[in-house]
């Protein structure tokens, strides 16, 4: 298949900025299946764009609204504050179609806040209720599809090395992104969500089960979910009470069975995560005709916080519904004293697993896994940005409350712009 080079080597150097994390928990504000639909209200949607709102109100479950409301909102609140825009003249626009990826077009009256940021780069997730956004400042106007795809570039036989330096990916085999260009990709997987996750608790079970992904995994990815021992996690380590392939000697054989395939459920999840992270930042989602050749190797599921552990108690055989509103109670122990605790601490994150695209280590991608309540596992991939630590709380994922925290900036009375 034939290619085109690039007008120039893309910039190795990376943009220093700081990195925004925020999310919004949807599920306690989606009410329950008994409630009238003349008494659900969505807080600020009067407040978006015309699109984005016709665009909420297009879905038709509550559950899925409110994430809807939550991933716009969050955007606005993003730009509102990086930028500073005023609300109203917000617009967000979308990549076209397979991919819509969002993105924000600066004004042509705009002035940047900061000399050294010309633009925006974000990305969002939702899952089973739990959305988030990771955004950063650019040193030049985002372009909406500034990558050459890795389908584009692809060849039936095998790539020489000297193929890759001819489209500048010797190093880091990923799609070319022009001098200054910034990508950010987050995913968030639900690790015990209905309807998806299998009731199976027997090895033969859950190989079966993770063969059916055969066309996003490679033959090394799904050996490793398969047999790959459970390794102790970085903030378990630290902590005591690791979950081991063999510390269940005191329950019976079926149990310790359950147990380590409810891990392997969660070292799943963590590669999905991973991999749609990935693709995201790239811009091209699961549409990718190049998914098993992106490989991730030693793979460790961040763990659920120690509280939730404790309070939840002993492994449940079966999965326990997480979708609906009201049956989240068990995702919010009264053993939490602040949110941050739903989170891995930034310095326990797992970092460590190797990233590669056809055999070849990726060199230029910064990959993390943390984990949040008890069922959640977030993965982002960050490219192109040097992220800058004032403190060292600036690395954690950071709630926003609609009412508290973005209503003021909807309505002009936040001290944002000042």
């Amino acid at each position: 298949m034939s290619s085109q080079a690039p007008a120039e080597s893309p910039s190795r150097e990376r943009h220093a900025t700081s990195i925004t994390r925020y999310y919004i928990d949807t599920r306690p504000l989606v009410p329950p299946p008994s409630t009238p639909k003349s008494e659900i209200t969505h807080p600020l949607l009067s407040t978006l764009q015309y699109a984005d709102e016709e665009a909420i109100t297009r879905f038709i479950r509550p559950a899925d609204r409110f994430m809807s409301l939550a991933s716009a909102l969050l955007k606005y609140t993003f730009i509102h504050r990086r930028a500073k825009v005023a609300w109203s003249q917000i617009r967000i626009s979308r990549t076209p179609h397979p991919h819509r990826r969002p993105y924000w077009e600066p004004p042509t009256i705009w002035t940047s806040p900061d000399p050294d940021s010309k633009g925006l780069e974000f990305n969002v997730s939702h899952q089973a209720g739990l959305v988030a956004l990771i955004g950063s400042t650019t040193p030049t106007v985002q372009e909406p599809n500034p990558s050459t795809s890795i389908s584009e570039i692809t060849p039936i036989s095998p790539t020489p090395l000297d193929h890759f330096e001819h489209h500048g990916l010797k190093h880091h085999h990923t799609p070319i992104l022009p001098a200054g260009q910034v990508r950010l990709g987050v995913d968030i997987a639900c690790t015990n969500e209905d309807k998806r996750t299998p009731t199976s608790k027997t090895q033969a079970e859950f190989e079966e089960w993770v063969d059916i992904f055969a066309e996003m995994f490679s033959d090394r990815e799904r050996q490793d979910m398969r047999a790959a021992p459970i390794h102790v996690p970085v903030v378990e380590r630290e902590y005591g009470e690791p979950f081991t392939d063999s510390d269940d000697s005191s329950v019976d054989e079926r149990g310790a069975e359950a147990r380590q395939i409810e891990q392997k459920l969660r070292r799943f999840y963590a590669y999905w995560a991973l991999k749609e992270a990935y693709i995201k930042m790239v811009g091209e989602g699961l549409l990718a005709d190049w998914l098993r050749e992106l490989e991730f190797l030693h793979v460790v599921a961040p763990p659920m916080p120690k509280e939730a552990k404790v309070k939840r108690g002993p492994s449940t055989t079966g999965a326990v519904p997480n979708a609906q509103a009201h049956n989240h109670a068990h995702l919010h122990p009264d053993g939490y004293q602040h949110e941050s605790e739903k989170w891995t601490p930034p310095d326990k994150a797992e970092r460590g697993l190797t990233t590669l695209f056809r055999g070849n280590k990726v060199e230029d991608v910064d990959i993390e896994l943390v984990a949040y309540d008890e069922d959640f596992i977030l993965a982002t991939a960050t490219r192109g940005v040097q992220e800058l630590e004032i403190e060292p709380q600036t690395r954690r994922w950071l709630r926003l409350d609609i009412e508290r925290d973005i209503r003021p900036c909807a309505e002009g009375t936040c001290a944002c712009l000042d």
